[in-house]
């Protein structure tokens, strides 16, 4: 970027505007620690100036800039993920919503609120609950993300089961488009807005949300199940899924998901030797009474254990710290993967086969998040400062996903980092389908390039592929941390 334009852009914004180095690196990364040597022949991740905005007018004239520039633009907000799906792949200017986080009115007789897209879900879900309302479903980092960000990612979470997706919860949201016009979508609008899921930010920058939300759950109920393996495991959460008064969540862990967490003081000796289930419900009291009873049945008939309601309670206290994990660390590496339920206990079992060839101290834990499909997080501890183990690490993320995609999984987000994968995620015609609303909305690629469509070179699946596969296969020089063996 020329040294006018950011001297202009500094002009607009004043305070709120920085092309300082030191701040300007703060915005190189999100969750993931890739070391630079990976990053740099890949991506120029380091923003020409950072805007942080306080209005929809103020990112409309930042977006109408950019655009008669042509310069890239990337939004970023929690940046809780680890797809570098809010870092800049071509410098430019980054947008950094976090400002605009307010509550604009909720509207408790029709069960509607409408925020600013900065604001967190956890935020959200406490001011509703002041005034006896809910969200219907939020991200199990929703302390961190955003509505706007979950919105544009695939917007599933605990509540997903029985509400579906956030998409599915938006009334209508106001978006930036790439030449700068302000538009309001709906459902039945033109573009809809169900093209806003999944598209990580590559079509518009959402500054609003109106969403349906849902009456304050009278009680609630939280069960903890054992299973001696994961057939068992896997009956209970099919089970579970098909009841007609879903619960609000389902979250699974396996035997090496819950020795990590005894070992952290967050789990007994008894769990940490089984496959876990926890079954959160909600609503009335009827409901909850109805839902301990299917809990019931549905352990009966997988031949399962109950490991008490205060283990249970404790679970729930905790589902916004699956993430606790990397105590151990100094990091983690892992696959995170939309996978079809019944496939689950193969996968985990072929899991637990590489697990015995590699030894990398492998634990897996997910969501039920549809009544066929799971979120599933399958990780292992790294350390970015060990070069060459880090980097065979990443070969071993890459035999994860090959082998939820031989169960029919899928990558969960895609970014950069999973770009890879991208024909993996979409048949031919949907991801064409993709590509032209890319084309028909931002024509010059100016928001967030080098994201979701296409691979960079050094990324292509043939290239891509062969190169992880031969590390893979090297004798092993990893040099992860795991716990005990230190």
């Amino acid at each position: 970027m020329d040294a006018q334009t950011v001297a202009s852009v500094k002009q607009m914004f004043g305070e709120r505007a920085t092309d300082d180095l030191f701040e300007r690196g703060f915005y190189e990364r999100d969750l993931a620690p890739v070391p630079d040597f990976l990053v740099k022949p890949v991506a120029k991740t380091l923003p020409d100036i950072v805007v942080r905005p306080k209005t929809t007018e103020e990112v409309a004239s930042i977006v109408t800039l950019a655009a008669a520039k042509q310069l890239p633009v990337t939004t970023r907000a929690g940046g809780s993920t680890v797809y570098f799906n809010t870092v800049c792949t071509r410098q430019g200017i980054l947008v950094d919503i976090n400002g605009m986080d307010n509550i604009l009115a909720i509207d408790q007789a029709n069960k509607t609120v409408r925020v600013e897209a900065g604001l967190t879900w956890w935020r959200l879900e406490r001011a509703l609950n002041r005034v006896g309302l809910a969200a219907c479903s939020y991200p199990s980092s929703a302390q961190a993300a955003t509505v706007g960000g979950w919105l544009v990612m695939m917007g599933y979470g605990l509540g997903s089961l029985p509400y579906g997706p956030v998409v599915e919860q938006v009334l209508a949201a106001q978006v930036v488009l790439p030449d700068g016009r302000v538009r309001e979508l709906s459902q039945t609008s033109e573009p809809p807005v169900a093209w806003l899921a999944a598209s990580e930010g590559t079509l518009g920058i959402v500054t609003e949300v109106e969403l349906k939300v849902r009456s304050q759950p009278e009680s609630d109920w939280h069960g903890l199940a054992e299973f001696n393996n994961a057939e068992q495991m896997q009956d209970f959460i099919e089970q579970a899924a098909a009841l007609a008064n879903k619960p609000f969540n389902l979250h699974f862990s396996d035997p090496g998901c819950n020795s990590l967490r005894q070992r952290l003081g967050m789990a007994d000796q008894r769990a940490a030797l089984a496959y876990t289930v926890a079954f959160d419900a909600d609503g009335t009291k009827a409901q909850t009474a109805a839902a301990r009873l299917d809990y019931e049945r549905c352990l009966h008939q997988a031949d399962g254990g109950d490991l008490g309601e205060e283990a249970a309670g404790h679970e729930w206290q905790h589902r916004f710290f699956s993430l606790v994990l990397k105590r151990e660390g100094p990091s983690l590496l892992g696959a995170e993967l939309w996978l079809p339920i019944k496939k689950l206990a193969d996968y985990l079992a072929e899991v637990a086969v590489f697990e015995t060839r590699k030894q990398l101290g492998l634990k897996s834990y997910g969501h039920i998040v549809a009544p066929g499909h799971a979120m599933v997080m399958t990780m292992f501890n790294a350390d970015e400062r060990d070069t060459i183990g880090y980097l065979q690490g990443l070969a071993l993320v890459k035999k994860l996903h090959d082998i939820g995609a031989r169960h029919g999984g899928q990558p969960y987000g895609i970014g950069l980092w999973n770009t890879p994968y991208v024909k993996r995620c979409q048949p031919p015609a949907e991801l064409a389908a993709l590509k032209k609303r890319k084309q028909l909305l931002d024509p010059n690629n100016i928001m967030n390039p080098g994201k979701r469509y296409e691979p960079p070179l050094l990324l292509q699946p043939a290239l891509f592929g062969l190169g992880m596969d031969l590390l893979a296969a090297t004798t092993m020089v990893y040099q992860g941390r795991r716990g005990n063996k230190s």
